[in-house]
């Protein structure tokens, strides 16, 4: 079977409008332009050519890569690769260089003997059509004399038939409707292989009639379906099977000589289908893909009826396809750049110049529902940037001393608000000293998009310059614009900031801030009742999350403006380039997680298998599955500081196997100049104490119940502490219905036990199963079936469900599929849950760092205790307008004549708001 490189260089990505290509082709010996020359983009319809000055101008749909290529009779033919990176002009200047040996049409005629034209009919079978190809009829060359043919014998190797060509090929295809200039720059012919490439121009010839132009476009289309471009592209849109390809892989081991030709017995025996989710595309930048193929695969053509020799039941088309390096490279538009990277045989080994098309050809909008799917995977860029989040923070206050607690409040922007609940719900800070080594590195979680988090700084930090980074590990995928960054100065105890006082009070849009006040005095301290009124410019009340500071008055320093919510929120007006795609390594998180490879026991052993993780005595577990490679991910654990974690694969008997290592987190390499905000230091007086927020200093609030003002609750009327379910069936219905209709209540099917669509496309176990109170951890799918059907809902008192995106949050990495809660007429409980005990044999322990936990800020100190004075007099970074207005009280240590309150937020509408009210103590 003959296979057949078909060589085009061409270098094309997404295409852009309104671009333009000028410049100048010239002779290199003397300088001289060079009228009337062609000047093309590689194996398109792009071109021009140049005036009498020898100047050229392009314009149209210009690709970001692409090859361009400039020709002359009786000259050397120039090309050059250009990468536009989104300019809009593009100058190039060819010299190009005289041929010496050209010889005129009658001399090159007159070397045509016997030899010749057998090399001929042989290279017309195969640069034109295959002999048995109709289309060979309707594709000739117009100037077959410029060939000329050579062998060659190698040192290694066969000996080969070579062509060679002076000119351009000029090549009229009657078939489509092209006609070619082909500029070739090698062919070799062996006798069971071939390859040749070149640069073509294609120019569309003019129909005789509409008959001639439907017939045209008709067989472009049938000649794109089925082509390498189309297999290729529906393997990046993951779509091969409505595109009418299957795709099978050889078993490795088995001799070829040892199948038979009946397709249905090899079936899993010798060929294993292959599913497209696990074709591995890897996307290399500017929109390159790297497409991966394991070994031989075998394409077969379900909309291409043909007989073929290979199989006696099966009356399809079929291909081969083999990367002999293990991948082959392609542009947004399946194009293959570098075709010796595959190599083909069947059908597509079949495909010649007579069924070639102009890279710059697709399909219309009427093509097999085809469009859609490419429209969508062109704009690939629009659906990331819709996933894209970056948190944004503010500190309490702008300086810090070392020991110091540093506050931290923030929410995450979303480029589409309405993933909230789908994206992250950690978020990485990690502080730099100018030196970029990292001196402290937490981890907060983040709850209905706010931030609120601190830590203690550490009390050896030198005076310098400090930058805190913030990120979510998804928000990596796109680079430094998505994560946020925040400079701030350490000083010494004896030094502070001059402040730079705004002249404006509210800088940023129409809302209004009215306050008023009530100072009293106590005996540990005074209390300032603050009332804050927010309102649009009509006056109507305005909701806003905000964030509350308030400072001793010398320790207040204005923030820089660039780094407030108001600029913060310019981010959300700053989209992806069209280029920009990414395999997107890093996934979302939803709580502590865990990445890891699993080892088998023996090499040949599966690398696939369920991998259980386990935090403390059943606190918490979960189960994922690791791919193909050995690794896993496991995310949505839900602990501070830090948990001794059993993780091990497990087979269908629940018995560990094999052993697994855990991949380290590495925080992402800082990249440009280190940020600072001017500051301005100055001496504080001596006799002036130093105002430090010492997390020693403070006290934890105390709650306090008060007795006889409700009835005792049992667990289960509290829900066991997990809060309001998403569902709930009670007496009524358990009582009447039957389990199908109950199951239809709750949305839950039974053969996938998913709710409704949650989860939907992934691969995850049982919901958590919780019967009155108790956790039934490790069940199969099997095993919940038949304890959930195994009840008579007549003899239950309720079936609750959590089936939405923060389940997981409430039940740690065991609620990630949903929850289901029973509880029976007689099983109510009010005591604890019964003890378990967790076999952690044959499980590797690992100890993992959970959320960073951090001092409160004590906004209600102890009554009968004197308030020491301190920098930092309120912190409230999750408040909240109701009505528009908003009450807090401000405790302040006696001493402190005036203080300064920091009010920034967002309204509901989106709207930022940033003010400073100053207030005088009397």
């Amino acid at each position: 079977m003959r296979k057949i490189l078909f060589a085009v260089f061409f270098f094309l990505t997404h295409l852009a409008v309104s671009q333009t290509i000028t410049g100048l082709v010239k002779e290199k010996s003397t300088g001289l332009p060079l009228p009337f020359a062609n000047v093309f983009i590689n194996n398109s319809t792009i071109g021009a050519a140049t005036d009498k000055d020898g100047r050229f101008e392009i314009k149209g749909k210009i690709p970001e890569d692409f090859e361009l290529v400039a020709s002359f009779i009786g000259y050397k033919t120039s090309s050059v690769v250009i990468k536009r990176s989104g300019k809009q002009v593009i100058s190039q200047v060819f010299e190009l260089e005289f041929l010496e040996d050209n010889l005129s049409e009658v001399e090159l005629k007159a070397k045509r003997d016997r030899s010749w034209e057998r090399n001929y009919k042989m290279f017309k079978e195969v640069f034109l059509a295959v002999p048995d190809d109709p289309y060979g009829r309707d594709i000739e060359i117009l100037n077959p004399w410029v060939l000329d043919f050579e062998t060659v014998k190698p040192d290694k190797g066969f000996n080969y038939t070579q062509a060679s060509a002076q000119q351009p090929l000029q090549v009229v295809n009657k078939a489509l409707g092209y006609q070619i200039d082909y500029h070739l720059q090698d062919f070799r012919m062996l006798r069971n292989a071939s390859r040749f490439y070149g640069q073509a121009f294609y120019q569309e010839l003019e129909p005789e009639d509409s008959v001639a132009e439907e017939n045209w476009k008709e067989g472009k289309e049938l000649n794109y379906l089925n082509s390498v471009r189309h297999l290729a592209l529906s393997m990046l849109l993951k779509n091969s099977g409505s595109q009418g390809f299957e795709l099978y892989q050889a078993k490795p081991g088995i001799p070829r000589e040892d199948r038979t030709n009946d397709f249905y017995y090899e079936l899993n025996k010798s060929i294993i289908p292959v599913m497209l989710e696990f074709v591995y595309t890897k996307p290399l930048g500017n929109g390159i893909y790297r497409i991966f193929l394991p070994e031989r695969i075998e394409v077969h053509h379900l909309n291409k009826p043909w007989l073929n020799d290979y199989y006696t039941n099966i009356y399809h088309a079929i291909s081969w396809i083999m990367a002999p390096s293990g991948y082959f490279d392609v542009d947004r538009s399946g194009t293959l750049l570098h075709p010796t990277q595959l190599v083909l045989s069947g059908f597509m080994g079949r495909q010649r110049v007579a069924r070639s098309l102009p890279l710059d050809f697709m399909p219309d909008e009427s093509f097999a529902g085809f469009m859609e799917d490419f429209q969508v995977f062109q704009n690939r860029y629009i659906k990331l940037n819709n996933l894209r989040e970056k948190p944004w923070l503010t500190t309490n206050k702008s300086f810090y001393y070392p020991g110091e607690t540093l506050w931290l409040g923030g929410k995450m922007l979303y480029q589409n608000p309405a993933m909230q609940d789908t994206l992250s719900r950690v978020v990485y800070v990690d502080i730099l000293n100018d030196q970029l080594k990292t001196v402290h590195k937490e981890v907060y979680p983040i709850q209905n998009a706010k931030i609120s988090a601190g830590l203690v700084l550490s009390d050896t930090l030198r005076k310098g310059n400090y930058l805190l980074r913030a990120y979510t590990r998804w928000s990596l995928n796109y680079g430094e614009m998505d994560i946020f960054q925040l400079p701030f100065p350490v000083l010494d105890s004896n030094e502070i900031l001059a402040d730079q006082e705004s002249d404006e009070e509210v800088l940023f849009g129409n809302i209004g801030l009215v306050h008023d006040y009530e100072l009293v005095d106590s005996v540990s301290y005074r209390v300032l009742d603050l009332v804050l009124n927010a309102s649009d410019s009509y006056g109507n009340p305005v909701e806003a999350d905000l964030l509350f500071a308030g400072l001793e008055g010398t320790h207040f320093t204005e923030s820089d403006p660039k780094f407030r919510l108001e600029n913060g929120l310019d981010w959300v007006d700053q989209d992806l380039k069209e280029t920009f795609d990414s395999e997107m390594p890093f996934p979302i998180e939803y709580g502590i997680s865990v990445e890891g490879k699993f080892f088998p026991e023996k090499k040949k052993d599966p690398m696939a298998s369920a991998i259980t993780v386990v935090r403390g005595d059943l606190e918490d577990y979960g189960q994922v599955q690791s791919d193909s490679s050995g690794r896993f991910w496991a995310t949505g654990l839900q602990f501070q500081d830090s948990a001794q974690i059993a993780i091990a694969a497990v087979d269908e008997k629940l018995k560990p196997h094999g052993k697994v290592e855990l991949v380290p987190f590495a925080a992402p390499v800082f990249r440009g100049s280190f940020p600072k905000i001017p500051y301005q230091v100055i001496l504080k007086p001596k006799e002036e104490e130093a105002l430090l927020d010492l997390s020693g200093e403070f006290f934890e609030l105390e709650e306090f119940v008060k007795e006889g003002e409700k009835e005792e609750e049992t667990l289960a009327d509290q829900n066991y502490g997990y809060g309001d379910p998403n569902q709930e069936i009670g007496p009524g219905d358990l009582e009447t219905k039957s389990w199908g209709e109950i199951l239809g209540l709750l949305r839950l099917n039974m053969s996938t036990l998913k709710f409704r669509n949650f989860t939907y496309g992934e691969q995850t176990g049982s919901p958590l199963l919780i019967i009155d109170g108790v956790s039934r951890p490790f069940l199969g799918k099997e095993e919940f079936r038949e304890i959930v059907l195994g009840f008579d809902p007549s003899q239950l008192k309720s079936i609750k469900a959590y089936n939405d995106n923060i389940s997981n949050v409430v039940f740690g990495m065991a609620g990630y599929s949903g929850v289901l809660m029973i509880e029976t007429k007689n099983g109510s409980r009010t005591g604890p849950e019964s003890e378990r005990k967790f076999n952690s044999e044959g499980f590797g322990i690992f100890p993992i760092k959970g959320y960073t936990s951090f001092p409160e800020f004590p906004i209600n100190p102890p009554k009968d205790q004197y308030l020491r004075k301190k920098a930092t007099l309120y912190w409230d970074p999750l408040a909240k307008t109701e009505n528009g207005e908003l009450k807090l009280s401000i405790k302040i240590p006696y001493g402190i004549s005036n203080i300064k309150v920091r009010i920034e937020g967002i309204t509901e509408d989106g709207d930022p708001i940033y003010q400073v009210i100053p207030i005088e103590l009397k």
